[in-house]
């Protein structure tokens, strides 16, 4: 049986989500806090959809598992 699932590569997830939602704080500091929040959490959650996906047939299947998903940084 073929594996449905997508491949996402979390480095690359969290750099195009990184740049597709830049910070819009007016400090450096801010920005810079903002951005590694969002790199994170976007990896986190990347890295997540890969454990699910890999032990499921479904994109849909490994999406529902991490929808609920609390990510702690």
């Amino acid at each position: 049986m073929n594996n449905l699932t997508l491949s996402i590569d979390p480095r690359e997830f969290a750099k195009l989500t990184l740049m597709a939602n830049p910070s819009e704080s007016e400090s450096i500091e801010d920005k810079a806090k903002d951005s590694l929040e969002l790199y994170l959490s976007a990896y986190k959650l990347a890295e997540k959809y890969e454990r699910f996906s890999n032990n499921t047939q479904e994109t849909s299947e490994a999406f529902k598992n991490i929808r609920d998903i609390e990510i702690h940084i």
